[in-house]
């Protein structure tokens, strides 16, 4: 798996626990934290969680520091090496 499909189905999850449908258009570059995703702790939360339904990736017992969720594309970068 490629970070780019990763990065495919990631953007609905993201749309999905945000209840921003608009956010699954985001650049790979937008901050997850910053104002155009606007992800707080429990949407992070629930975020990770679906991650790891369905990746099979714990992304916050293998990234203790979450550097991984700077971005859309460090996320699918950090999923698609684990996947």
């Amino acid at each position: 798996m490629t970070s780019d499909d990763v990065l495919a189905e990631l953007r609905p999850m993201l749309a999905g626990v945000t209840g921003r449908p608009e956010v699954a258009a985001v650049t790979a570059q937008t901050a997850l934290f910053g104002p155009e995703v606007g992800l707080d702790s429990l949407t992070g939360t629930l975020l990770l969680v679906e991650i790891q339904e369905r990746f099979g990736v714990d992304v916050a017992a293998e990234d203790l520091n979450l550097d991984s969720l700077a971005t859309l594309a460090t996320l699918a970068t950090f999923i698609a090496q684990r996947a």
